[in-house]
């Protein structure tokens, strides 16, 4: 356990985290663009309706930008850990102290972990701050209708958290594999550039070639469509078991590599 929290604690702390946090708000607010803007050439002064604040986050969360960043950003905080302790020397006087086992638990978990966390964040992060800035400017809805109004009302909030559990999965998933492929090269390059490439690549063979197998689209995993079975839970399965298979890769190769070292 103390092993898992030094690596977690060490993933948390990093730039990378830091960075990939304040990235994802920025490409949050930039995502929002499209609905901020015309609020403000217009201007507000009759109100905004009511839930403006936590509808832009949803259009943001689907915008292309934020679709293309996720597998950058959550690449940042550990995916070279590996990597920098295997070139640094680190591990000829960590690794007996803790045994490898716990090493390798440890790297996983801080991986997924942290790359999960750099998108939860970014999500709750943004949707205060949409909140703190447009909630003061939307109408409140008619006492004499209030229950009527709520009851229609979409349930923002709980399509947020369902928006950001996915993202945090999704960020899991490209984190992990990010340190399997570095750990497969030895470089810190292929651990940041390898999830987007990834990532595009089948974007544009499902987008292009194979579009009746959109379960292999990552833009799919990130906003349920109407034809996904299981909707937001279906995705979670898929993209869940994938992480899985790529811990277990990652924690092989690691294993392999600390066999020959």
């Amino acid at each position: 356990m103390r092993k898992y929290n030094t690596d977690i604690s060490r993933a948390l702390h990093s730039w990378g985290f830091y960075t990939g946090a304040a990235g994802m708000v920025i490409a949050i607010i930039i995502g929002a663009m499209g609905d901020i803007l015309p609020m403000l050439e217009n201007g507000a002064a009759h109100g905004l309706y009511n839930g403006f604040h936590a509808q832009t986050l949803l259009n943001a969360l689907s915008s292309d930008v934020i679709l293309l960043c996720v597998p950058i950003l959550a690449a940042l905080p550990y995916t070279a850990a590996f990597v920098d302790d295997m070139k640094s020397g680190y591990l000829k006087e960590y690794l007996p102290r803790c045994g490898r086992r716990r090493y390798i638990r440890g790297k996983v978990a801080a991986t997924a972990v942290s790359g999960a966390l750099v998108m939860f964040i970014g999500v709750l992060i943004s949707y205060i701050l949409f909140a703190l800035v447009f909630t003061p400017m939307e109408l409140k809805p008619d006492e004499a209708m209030t229950d009527a109004l709520q009851t229609m009302q979409p349930h923002y909030f709980a399509d947020i958290l369902g928006r950001a559990f996915l993202f945090a999965l999704c960020g899991a998933l490209w984190s992990l594999v990010g340190a399997m492929l570095a750990a497969v090269t030895m470089s810190k390059y292929m651990a940041y550039a390898s999830p987007f490439i990834i990532y595009y690549v089948l974007v544009i063979l499902a987008e292009r070639y194979i579009k009746n197998v959109y379960v292999l689209n990552p833009k799919q995993w990130l906003g349920p469509g109407e034809t996904w079975p299981g909707g937001i839970w279906g995705i979670a399965l898929l993209v869940a078991q994938l992480t899985a298979i790529v811990a277990i890769g990652y924690g092989l190769r690691v294993s392999r590599r600390l066999g020959d070292a």
